[in-house]
């Protein structure tokens, strides 16, 4: 059985990994001010989009526009209905956009529609999906999607695979150091994100205090603040590394940063994660971060998620 994987363009995983696995993207556009960006996690446009956008600060108006309805049901009928025989489609959290949603009313007419177009195509007509929300947001669905190939490769029935992704959901875990806390607070919070206050806000930008998000079960929100961001990603590394040693449910941390990955090696606690996983055979995935996640949580902000039933910072 020929079982595909669909994300969306905010499931931070490196495109390496989403060429080799054969992963599905669906685009997100981008409406910042006047300008229209499409969101291909295509790494060379994604650099290209943080020089060129990301420090206007005096643009406060951005929205994402993700797949329509008729989008979507035009990818599967088209192309995934043709390709697999089977597709998990794993969406970024429903707080944060209607892309789940979309997609679940898409199902509806594909399901309806299917059999024609494979039988005309010479396929046999069985075929089916499952629309699932990651209720999380970039690296973490970035962990989900990793599972899902990670079971697909060792022969996982659709039914099995989905079961485990649904325990998954409730077990990813997503952290997040702001490198500026603009975005976040005049962006972010526009999509109801209360993560970040005024007085946070404020303070925050005064004394340079940032805050460790926590993103899990459609909720984010602050588990700790240090002073610095080197301070912050110090913490997040120490986490993750404290985490792989204690166990993980799945063998993937994924890691974005919003700015030249080369800079991750120098960031203080980066080295020993990596160590910490290579002796335990975990793979870190490290990728850009997505156009929509950085133009709602700002330039240089570091995110990393795993799976993990009982998580050290929370």
């Amino acid at each position: 059985m020929r079982i595909g994987v669909l994300v969306d363009s905010a499931c931070d995983l490196p495109k390496s990994f989403i060429d080799e696995h054969d992963i599905v993207v669906m685009p997100i556009t981008l409406r910042i001010g006047h300008d229209l960006v499409e969101d291909r996690r295509d790494p060379a446009e994604t650099h290209a989009f943080y020089a060129t956008h990301l420090d206007r600060k005096g643009e406060d108006f951005a929205e994402s526009i993700p797949y329509s309805v008729e989008q979507i049901e035009r990818l599967f009928l088209e192309r995934l209905v043709l390709d697999y025989d089977y597709v998990f489609c794993l969406t970024i959290t429903s707080g944060r956009s209607p892309i789940y949603e979309n997609a679940m009313k898409a199902s509806r007419a594909i399901l309806t529609k299917y059999k024609q177009v494979r039988r005309d195509a010479g396929v046999p007509e069985r075929f089916g999906l499952a629309v699932l929300s990651s209720r999380n947001m970039f690296t973490g669905q970035a962990v989900q999607a990793a599972a899902a190939i990670h079971l697909i490769r060792q022969g996982g029935t659709p039914s099995e695979i989905g079961a485990r992704l649904r325990q998954l959901v409730d077990q990813t875990h997503t952290y997040l150091v702001p490198e500026d806390l603009f975005h976040i607070y005049k962006r972010a919070s526009k999509k109801g994100d209360q993560s970040i206050g005024w007085a946070s806000y404020a303070l925050g930008s005064m004394l340079d205090v940032k805050p460790i998000l926590h993103c899990n079960q459609d909720r984010t929100e602050p588990v700790a603040k240090v002073r610095g961001f080197e301070a912050g990603v110090e913490k997040l590394f120490a986490n993750a590394t404290e985490q792989i040693r204690t166990g993980l449910e799945v063998p993937f941390v994924c890691v974005s940063y919003g700015g030249a990955l080369d800079r991750l090696p120098q960031m203080p606690g980066y080295k020993e994660m990596l160590r910490a996983a290579a002796e335990r055979d975990i793979s870190v995935l490290v990728s850009p971060m997505s156009k929509t996640a950085a133009v709602n949580v700002g330039p240089g902000a570091v995110s990393l998620a795993f799976a993990a039933t009982r998580p050290t910072l929370q």
